[in-house]
């Protein structure tokens, strides 16, 4: 019988969401964004409740230690950003 690979644990979450994170650790927009090689204003805009294509959305989760599900029109409407 084939042995199975072991399965992939999701990465760790520490915060709900960038917001959070950012108050929890001081990171500043800009900080961010320079470690993710985006601008501030892309930083700014998810913050007040832009969705980011999927490719920044997985590194903005790796980096913040955050569920890549905060990044969804749901979240959003739940933190009352959007209507």
């Amino acid at each position: 019988m084939a042995k199975l690979a072991p399965r992939r644990r999701p990465p760790s979450t520490r915060y709900p969401d960038l917001a959070t994170y950012m108050a929890k650790t001081g990171d500043t927009q800009a900080q961010i964004a320079q470690q993710l090689g985006v601008s501030q204003a892309q930083i700014s805009r998810i913050l007040a409740g832009a969705i980011p294509r999927l490719s920044l959305r997985i590194r903005l989760a790796a980096y913040a230690q955050i569920p890549i599900e905060s990044f969804t029109w749901e979240a959003a409407k739940r933190r009352g950003l959007v209507a």
